[in-house]
């Protein structure tokens, strides 16, 4: 009997210990709680001199679900960062990353410079669903030879959506309507000139066909370009107001101006990180 016990106290504790090591193994294998950044009002989340944090950034300005937040998400949002600008630190039972979502929520919606509500086609929560379908037209138009009214047709709506777009997401606060509209008639003359000099390069060399969507692509991308400067020759002139760590405003600066336009161009038109 006393064997017996023995033994079955043996397979008890064997069970136990074999239980105890499951349990550390499958506690092992699940992965750590992901590090969120301190926030930072007005700061980055995102390591913006990384390739991953600057594409997590871009990926979280064109998220599409942010077209759908109502004016109560964004005032909530917007409560939420002032009660931590007036405390200094986060507010009892809010998290970093939920200060973090709220700054996004306000950004994807108000405009910064103005504090006014962005129009929502113009939005960059747009820019994909608005800008994806007329780009892929105009390639397509340059390298099937569609009719000539439709390749301007196409390259006059890129352009004026793209005006669209940089106006709503301009990054001062004021515009002069005057030089917008003539900048926007220059990029629409400039890039359905483009349009149709490569139209006519595909014509006059057909064997530039072999290199499939490049040529007509590179046409997309310099009206992009050209739309881009001229729409915020402001900001490449005048610059924009740049301000500290902790957002007090520094001036202008032609340098930041120039800056923002020439990545905008790069990221957006080149897709280069």
């Amino acid at each position: 009997a006393a064997a017996a016990t023995g033994a079955a106290g043996v397979a008890s504790a064997r069970t136990v210990c074999d239980s105890a090591a499951l349990v550390a193994k499958q506690n092992s294998s699940k992965p750590e709680s992901v590090k969120v950044t301190p926030f930072s009002l007005g700061g980055e989340q995102h390591d913006q001199s990384t390739f991953v944090g600057r594409l997590t950034k871009i990926q979280e300005l064109i998220d599409m679900r942010t077209i759908f937040l109502t004016d109560a998400d964004v005032a909530a949002a917007q409560a939420r960062l002032n009660e931590f600008k007036r405390l200094g630190r986060c507010p009892d039972g809010v998290s970093d990353q939920d200060m973090w979502e709220a700054q996004r929520t306000v950004n994807a919606v108000v405009h910064g410079p103005t504090g006014e509500k962005m129009f929502l086609p113009g939005r960059m929560s747009m820019f994909v669903p608005m800008n994806l379908p007329i780009t892929a037209g105009m390639v397509l138009a340059a390298s099937q030879q569609a009719s000539m009214r439709v390749t301007l047709l196409l390259q006059w709506a890129n352009q004026t959506y793209n005006v669209v777009n940089n106006y709503v997401c301009r990054a001062g606060p004021e515009v002069a309507y005057g030089p917008l509209a003539q900048s926007y008639g220059l990029a629409v003359t400039a890039s359905c000139s483009i349009a149709m000099a490569a139209g006519s390069l595909l014509s006059t060399y057909p064997g530039l066909r072999v290199l499939g969507p490049l040529v007509p692509y590179l046409a997309v991308i310099s009206a992009g370009t050209t739309n881009v400067c001229f729409t915020r020759m402001d900001e490449i002139k005048n610059g924009i107001e740049v301000s500290d760590a902790d957002g007090n405003p520094l001036g202008r600066s032609v340098a930041a101006g120039q800056t923002a336009v020439f990545r905008t161009v790069t990221t957006r038109s080149m897709f280069l990180p």
